[in-house]
């Protein structure tokens, strides 16, 4: 299980995060390409079935039981140890999937507990690729403590485990086997509005004392993606279409308590009172395509964020966790070498401006930005063409102070109007993929304490995939621009931000004008080279961002004024040789340049992972970096030379 992380990364931290790497990042070689497996799913006839993990239902009498998994980790290609087998059935409404995991030793069946999404101990699971279109598949999980995961796997090298569908499920035992019982609504699920469905269907099975995978279609190493080499699901016929419509109101009462402090007019009473009232609505328009409504919507549930202790110049990245936002978030995404023209917690985010205090004056702070209202529009044609479109309006903010025996309002966040089209088109069954963004961010400022921030903010990007000579090689390239305008204040703050330092003494290429009511910028991305096939990974790309390049009022950015170029190579052994189950190496070189074409830094890295035959394994690696021109080291100063230095890192599991 844990050899597919691998293929990514030397570092890794549990079994399941290997898991869900190998889900997405590799893909059989040509000799399998053109050998699928079928299932043939027919519609309950019986009552549906209980869903308790127990398959004594009359309808799991129906239907054929689908068998000969074949071992994935650690011996591919192998029989697996366990025999396991599956069955489909479906009405208007879900479908529904028994599996039976047979098991010599029940006794050894690990049924560790975890929360939802974490991936602990023996595990069965399910993938659709219901569009069909071989990058996007909705995954459902269940461990044999009866935990819950699902995920969305997307664009064959991505996986998003927030994202949290509406479905049943539960497990049993048996004498020799653990059983398990999934009821999966279709209207979880995005597909055509064809009269007959044909899908592409994953189904595995993890044996955690035998850190073993195994796979009812078979699945290959060598290549680019999982969700290429899925079998495919036939006999979905003549699902329903009508559009499914959510209404959820809510209406919210908190009371807080807290330390009283008796000269501070917000907190004398040692208790508060909060109401809400808001609305979410759902429609689905068809089968493939979704809208969104929030009024005011209430993420007072939604899991906290980890405490992060962050003492550089840069800012905390956060996942989404909200769900409004979690919907059609593979469509939405434009990331760019670690940044991204989207990044959907600035909407809602904490307000930007925080007023001085006076000696005796106490505030009352708002945490967050209300959002007035979203909407959403997302999903997938038959053709293949992917759209989103996002538009929200957050509130002006103002926190009120006390002053002596008054109390004022300052504005903190004005009134924000935000917008995002994203259109992607694949071809070529996913061989090809063209794509665009445009975003824009627009404030309506009334308050001079607010002219930090911009007023209008807009940036847009074209990204292009192509893979040929049956996904071996591929080549990646995206292109995007900004342009930003507002008041003298609000672009000096953005000159002398932590991304640009435009102030620096030693910047010649940087011009630092604090006249300046605007800002433009771009940048750029090309990387080509091998993802599948054979023992050989390799590529080489360059990034550039230039220093006006300003993404973060709708996305995210760290630095600019930056050109990377990278090489690196692997080579991977899947099979066993020696003491080893299986082993890779990878060599990395990377030189950075400023706009100015002042080298900056030169590195390498040397890596090797192995696994041994006992589930031991090993990784390590080892850097040189020869020269270090640290830009941001003195926060606007002057550039430090580093001396070179070595380093080294070691883990085992």
């Amino acid at each position: 299980m844990n050899f597919k992380l691998i293929l990514l990364s030397v570092i890794f931290s549990t079994n399941f995060t290997s898991h869900i790497s190998a889900n997405i990042s590799l893909n059989a070689d040509s000799a399998k390409s053109t050998i699928v497996r079928h299932y043939k799913i027919i519609r309950l006839t019986t009552a549906k079935p209980i869903i308790d993990g127990m398959l004594n239902d009359e309808c799991w009498s129906t239907g054929v039981w689908a068998g000969d998994y074949t071992q994935w980790i650690p011996n591919e290609g192998a029989k697996p140890t366990q025999k396991t087998e599956l069955k489909l059935l479906y009405d208007d409404d879900n479908i529904y999937v028994a599996i039976r995991a047979y098991d010599n030793e029940p006794e050894k069946i690990s049924r560790r507990a975890g929360r939802r999404d974490q991936f602990e101990g023996d595990i069965v699971g399910i993938s659709f690729d219901s569009y069909h279109d071989h990058r996007t598949a909705f995954e459902f999980d269940l461990t044999a403590a009866g935990q819950k995961i699902d995920l969305l796997l997307y664009n064959t090298t991505n996986w998003d485990v927030s994202w949290n569908a509406v479905w049943n499920g539960d497990v049993s035992l048996e004498d020799s086997a653990w059983t398990a019982e999934f009821e999966i609504p279709f209207s979880q699920l995005r597909f055509s509005d064809a009269t007959e469905q044909v899908w592409g269907m994953h189904c595995w099975r993890w044996i955690d004392r035998l850190q073993e995978e195994s796979d009812w279609e078979p699945q290959s190493s060598k290549g680019p993606g999982i969700i290429f080499q899925f079998g495919e699901l036939h006999g979905l016929n003549n699902i329903s279409t009508a559009p499914p419509i959510e209404i959820v109101p809510y209406v919210l009462g908190e009371f807080k308590t807290f330390k009283k402090e008796p000269n501070n007019p917000f907190k004398n009473t040692g208790n508060e009172f909060l109401k809400n009232v808001g609305i979410d609505v759902k429609v689905g328009l068809s089968n493939n395509f979704t809208a969104d409504l929030t009024i005011n919507p209430d993420f007072g549930q939604v899991e906290a964020d980890p405490s992060v202790i962050n003492l550089t110049a840069f800012e905390t990245f956060y996942e989404e966790k909200r769900p409004f936002f979690l919907e059609g978030k593979n469509i939405f995404n434009f990331d760019f070498d670690g940044n991204s023209l989207f990044y959907s917690r600035r909407i809602g985010q904490s307000p930007s401006f925080h007023p001085e205090l006076q000696e005796n004056q106490y505030i009352d702070y708002p945490n967050n930005t209300t959002i007035l209202s979203a909407m959403k529009l997302s999903g997938k044609s038959e053709s293949g063409l992917a759209v989103g479109v996002l538009q929200s309006l957050t509130a002006n903010e103002n926190a009120r102070i006390s002053n002596e025996d008054n109390f004022i309002n300052e504005d903190v966040e004005p009134l924000t109007n935000y917008l995002l089209v994203r259109l992607q088109k694949d071809y070529e069954d996913g061989n090809t993929v063209l794509g665009g963004i445009v975003t824009s961010t627009n404030r309506f400022i009334n308050n001079s304490n607010l002219e930090l921030l911009s007023n209008n903010a807009y940036t847009s990007g074209i990204d292009f995939l192509h893979n040929w000579n049956n996904k071996e090689y591929f080549v990646d390239a995206k292109l995007l621009g900004s342009f930003v305008d507002g008041s003298i204040e609000s672009i000096k703050r953005l000159q002398i931000s932590s991304a640009r330092y435009f102030q620096r003494p030693d910047a010649n290429h940087l011009t630092f004008d604090e006249d300046r009511k605007s800002l433009s910028g771009y940048g750029g991305s090309l990387k080509i080279g091998k993802g599948s096939g054979g023992l050989w990974r390799y590529s080489a790309d360059v990034t550039w961002r230039s220093p006006g390049l300003e993404l973060n009022d709708i996305g995210f950015l760290s630095v600019v004024d930056l050109i990377k170029e990278n090489n690196s190579i692997s080579y991977f052994v899947i099979q066993p040789v020696s003491i080893f189950r299986t082993y890779k190496i990878s060599l990395n070189q990377i030189n950075n340049w400023d706009f100015g074409f002042n080298h900056l830094s030169s590195g390498v890295q040397l890596n090797w992972y192995s696994e041994f035959l006992n589930n031991w394994a090993i990784s390590t690696s080892l850097n040189y970096t020869s020269q270090n021109l640290d830009t941001r080291i003195l926060r606007g100063g002057n550039a430090m030379l580093l001396t070179p230095e070595w380093s080294a890192s070691l883990s085992t599991r």
